[in-house]
């Protein structure tokens, strides 16, 4: 009978050589291009086969989904744990705004494969919970007085729409001064929200 110990380790070896294909397929799309994007390119830059792949993945189909999942898993663990670390409405509205784009700006190149995949497959990827979550942020500001009279869906809609367009400028500018561009969104957004003085 086989250990526990023995059955952990495989698990571990499955999941690393799964991490190791996705890191690859990320490197040929980023580099190479959706068209380029094989399973046996995949394969051949992650240093195994195609039947490995396959026996991990099943499909390039797979592949690409775990591509997009892993960007999203990533991402948002990044940013729940620097938001839950933030004190105060304002506080959690400037990380929640900095961790978003300084995660696209550490991993453009994951961001790059994943807009491939979306651009030629279709595939929708949006997160339902962006806008209604950011929205509760705002809400609860509100609620508090931290921040003054506006629509928080909009102004979470408005918040969405300038990270989801930096995603494709930050990769297709990697020479940008990335510490100015989100100092600049923060900026923005406090300003966006902020109580109007009391004459």
């Amino acid at each position: 009978m086989r250990s526990e110990n023995a059955g952990r380790q495989l698990s571990r070896t499955r999941r690393a050589r799964r991490e190791d294909v996705v890191a690859a397929a990320v490197a040929v799309l980023d580099r190479d291009g959706f068209p380029a994007a094989s399973l046996e390119a995949i394969a051949g830059e992650a240093g195994t086969t195609k039947g490995t792949v396959l026996y991990h993945f099943g499909s390039k189909q797979a592949v690409y989904e775990a591509v997009v999942a892993g960007l999203f898993d990533a991402g948002t663990a990044y940013m729940t744990a620097r938001i839950l670390a933030a004190e105060g409405h304002r506080e959690r509205l400037h990380v929640y705004i900095e961790s978003n784009l300084r995660f696209i700006a550490e991993h453009a190149r994951h961001v790059s494969a994943v807009h491939r995949i979306v651009e030629n497959s279709g595939r929708r990827v949006e997160d339902d919970t962006a806008v209604p979550g950011l929205a509760g942020i705002l809400t609860a500001g509100q609620k508090d007085g931290v921040f003054g009279d506006f629509d928080p869906e909009i102004v979470a809609l408005a918040i969405r729409a300038v990270i989801d367009g930096a995603s494709f400028y930050f990769t297709a500018n990697p020479d940008l001064d990335i510490d100015h561009h989100i100092a600049e969104a923060v900026r923005l957004f406090d300003r966006a929200t902020a109580k109007e003085a009391v004459s």
